[in-house]
């Protein structure tokens, strides 16, 4: 299928493969009807010389064309002169058009209102709304996979235009779930981080609602310079660097694959890809310190892959100041750096003779910035992941040594999600061992495949990690943010070259109808992985549409009703307050109340009668102030919890009872002092 992606709109014949491209950087260019002219014909076989820092040596596939048509004529217009001939003139109007880039975002862009109608519908709860939101999803997805894997393909130009179009639209289901305001615990932590700059004016100063993000400012200063220079609020700028991070992320990965592969069918389909991984929607759109560190992540493999390439110390350099700003913006991301950079180096020293060392100058450079920040700066993150890092060991071990495991906080999963799950999966594993068997057989030498190979596997195993203990399905989630990236590269790779998943002698001929049936299989495989990504990812399947108040929902717990108690706690109460009670009020309280959150509430709120050991417990928790939303005696919690870190997670087989939620009514030296109807607010006392 590799040659198949010809950029003639024109429908002409394609010239003739580019003989000398992968390796030594010489193109002959025929514009079509040249030999009727000898003037022509020799203008349009002017040969052009590739300057080296421009191209990268790669080794020809055995089994297929060195380079497609389309590759060949979007290099050699990229190497064009100014007083280049009409033949060269003709590549690079054909490698710059948008061909039907405009009509298929359009398209696309009608997939958003549905989706954003189906929001409309959730929120009315009309029974029509998810039918809207599965079309809308569909929509605005499928026509661009569908376009980037047809044969006509205009180029760079088109491709680069058709992720980015889909990038912006995706965004925008993000921002339609909740227009107004950040309602995920996280967005709302790192909306007081910024809050807290705009403020007092400096960076390091203390947010009780997520003590490490401290020292991680990145995300958070960018927001305040844009809210400071525009005076929008918090929020709106929030939603703009969200939203520029996200684009800039596949603005990143596109030009990183394009490198690479040389090919704008396979950039384009890797971003596609990339685009059904669990958080991409949602995780990777929001106002969170991962967002503003993805972006940098994928500008610094770039430059290494340049500086490695011998491109110039520049890009050394430009390596190293994006590993900065990672690090500074998040913890977890810089560590997935290190790692990939080392990954990309070990795999041009295996493959390249001689040995390229100073492919390592980087990884190395990489890791002495990420542990002097850690060691020196942001010690205190080491404890912060420590705990759930320990919870997955503890769980594995249980896993392996046969041990039964205890309940977990996970909600049972539908059998039918499991199995689009599963499908997408094999799918991609498939897709995977035939580009291994390929890459094997041809002795392929290329480090990028090799190294995306490599990390496709880590992929695959990090997908295990998922039934490890209750934080086992977010980990592995997380997990995927960066190991989908390399596993997105063979896919597209293997999608457009058209890689035989069962291999075969005979050579069949490519019709018109076969080339077809490829394209709608490919869209359709897309396809699935992206409902795959819907109903895996975020939000739950069950909450995929904005609605009325849930108990343990997360954007669908916050409303009116804990937005006034929040606000009345920080007018109140005073800034600072050790506040404890259910998952939502305390992430409100904390944030937007500005107190100090207490976890692990849970034992006091199950009691049916007031005990020793919870006037015990409170004192240990040094907790002065209760919030208790009657609304727990109404529902099941969505997502099998209440508390944070509840003892009866995954258990909770009936809403608390009135009992259970009225008793601090009658403790002595307890005083509610605040009840909207919905939520209450208690003094502790007796402490």
């Amino acid at each position: 299928m590799a040659d198949e992606h010809a950029s003639d709109p024109a429908g002409a014949d394609p010239p003739p493969p580019a003989k000398g491209l992968p390796g030594g950087k010489r193109v002959r260019l025929a514009a079509a009807g040249a030999a009727a002219d000898p003037v022509r014909r020799k203008a349009a076989l002017e040969t052009i010389t590739l300057p080296e820092s421009d191209v990268e040596p790669e080794a020809p596939p055995r089994s297929a064309t060195a380079a497609t048509h389309a590759e060949a004529e979007a290099l050699a217009a990229e190497a064009v002169p100014a007083e280049a001939g009409p033949a060269e003139a003709t590549t690079a109007a054909r490698s710059s058009g948008l061909g039907q880039a405009p009509w298929i975002l359009a398209l696309s862009s009608f997939g958003v209102l549905l989706v954003a109608l189906g929001y409309a519908g959730g929120r009315e709860q009309n029974r029509l709304a998810l039918a809207a939101y599965w079309a809308g999803q569909i929509v605005v997805f499928t026509p661009v996979v569908t376009r980037l894997l047809m044969r006509r393909l205009a180029g760079i130009a088109e491709s680069f235009v058709l992720v980015l179009g889909l990038a912006v639209n995706q965004y925008l289901l993000k921002w339609f779930y909740s227009p107004d305001q950040f309602r995920f615990p996280d967005e709302l932590q790192h909306w007081l981080a910024t809050t807290i700059i705009n403020e007092q004016g400096t960076l390091f100063r203390p947010n009780l609602a997520l003590p490490p993000a401290v020292h991680f400012p990145g995300l958070a200063e960018m927001g305040a310079a844009i809210s400071q220079l525009t005076g929008l609020p918090v929020t709106a700028a929030g939603f703009i660097v969200a939203g520029t991070c996200h684009l800039g992320l596949v603005a990143a990965l596109y030009a990183a694959v394009l490198r690479s592969s040389r090919s704008a069918a396979i950039a384009g389909v890797a971003c596609v890809v990339y685009a059904t991984s669990l958080h991409y929607l949602f995780f990777n759109s929001m106002y969170l310190y991962q967002t503003g560190a993805l972006i940098f992540l994928m500008l610094t493999v770039w430059a290494a892959r340049r500086f490695s390439a011998g491109h110039g110390r520049q890009f050394g350099a430009l390596a190293i100041a994006g590993t900065v700003l990672t690090t500074v913006c998040h913890h977890v991301t810089a560590g997935a750096l290190v790692l990939t950079l080392l990954l990309i180096g070990l795999a041009e020293v295996g493959t390249t003779r001689p040995r390229p060392w100073r492919t390592l100058i980087v990884p190395a450079g990489a890791a002495v910035v990420v542990a002097v920040w850690v060691l020196v700066v942001a010690h205190d993150v080491i404890s912060y992941l420590q705990a759930p890092l320990d919870q997955v060991r503890h769980a594995a071990s249980q896993f392996f040594s046969g041990r039964q495991q205890p309940a977990g906080a996970a909600a049972a999963v539908p059998l039918w999600e499991l199995g689009l799950q599963a499908l997408g999966l094999l799918f991609l594993l498939g897709l995977y061992l035939a580009v291994a068997r390929d890459t094997i057989a041809r002795r392929e030498r290329d480090p990028w495949q090799w190294a995306a190979l490599a990390g496709s596997a880590v992929f695959f195993a990090g997908n295990g990690v998922r039934f490890l203990g209750s934080n086992g399905p977010e980990v592995a989630g997380r997990l995927s943010t960066f190991t989908y990236v390399p596993m997105s590269i063979v896919a597209a790779t293997a999608l457009v070259r058209n890689v035989r998943l069962v291999p075969s002698r005979k050579m069949r001929p490519s019709g018109r109808r076969s080339r077809m049936l490829r394209v709608a299989a490919g869209a359709v495989v897309i396809t699935v992985l992206m409902a795959g990504a819907r109903v895996g990812g975020w939000p739950p399947a069950a909450q995929l549409l904005p609605g009325p108040y849930l108990a343990d929902g997360f954007e669908r717990s916050v409303d009116r009703y804990g937005l006034d108690a929040a606000d009345w706690e920080r007018d109140m109460l005073g800034p600072g307050q050790r506040t404890g009670g259910d998952l939502t009020a305390i992430a409100l309280a904390s944030t937007y109340g500005r107190q100090d959150p207490v976890r692990g509430v849970g034992p006091l709120f199950y009691a049916e009668q007031w005990s020793d050991a919870d006037q015990d417990l409170v004192g240990t928790l040094a907790l002065s102030y209760l919030v208790v939303d009657t609304r727990l005696g109404e529902q099941l919690p969505a997502n099998s919890q209440y508390f944070d870190n509840d003892p009866d997670a995954g258990r909770i087989a009936r809403p608390l009872t009135a009992q259970q939620l009225g008793k601090f009514d009658d403790l002595p030296q307890w005083s509610r002092l605040y009840d909207n109807g919905r939520i209450r607010i208690y003094r502790v006392g007796g402490r």
